[in-house]
């Protein structure tokens, strides 16, 4: 059975929280309370907007994470999956998914992408020590045993070289083993 990111998000919230609260200052009831004469800056957040994100980019990007979620719907999820986007903004980037196994076995891993002709699929098992790389022709569910033993295991699916797919998304799923 797989860690669920769900579960390492919380943690990773109250991590970021009990650090921040680590840096507070707090009046010191034996002296005076410390004064702002030693602090540079405004002390207001920069009103300098984000940059904004194509409203049609989005909603392609929107419209291709839907697809690659059918073309995937029959495929168990067994030990994980997920989707998201397989370039960034600047035509760079993939989709990282990473989920730990704690029986080792041979494995289905599939994966689909949508907004790109070609990405590839890279596997990473740290409890097997193995390095996977495969060829994932875009528009269609590629999928592949693989024998992978307990630990993490990682599925990086990034668009291959090519022109430009700023809104290229891909998915992929892990099923539960084979003994």
């Amino acid at each position: 059975m797989a860690v669920r990111t769900a579960k390492r998000s919380v943690f990773l919230v109250a991590a970021l929280l009990a650090a921040g609260l680590a840096g507070c200052e707090y009046a010191d009831d034996v002296g005076q309370a410390p004064s702002g004469a030693g602090r540079t800056g405004s002390g207001v957040a920069s009103t300098a907007p984000l940059p904004s994100v194509d409203p049609e980019l989005e909603a392609e990007l929107e419209r291709n994470m839907a697809a690659v979620e059918l073309m995937l719907a029959e495929v168990p999820v067994g030990a994980g999956g997920g989707t998201g986007g397989i370039s960034s903004r600047s035509g760079a980037g993939g989709f990282m998914f990473h989920s730990y196994l704690t029986q080792a076995g041979t494995y289905t891993i599939s994966a689909a992408c949508v907004g790109a002709p070609d990405a590839q699929l890279a596997v990473i098992s740290l409890g097997t020590q193995t390095v996977e790389h495969f060829p994932t022709p875009c528009g269609e569910v590629v999928s592949h045993q693989i024998a992978l033993g307990t630990g993490q295991v990682e599925l990086y699916l990034v668009r291959d070289k090519g022109p430009e797919a700023r809104t290229s998304a891909g998915g992929v799923r892990i099923s539960d083993p084979t003994p």
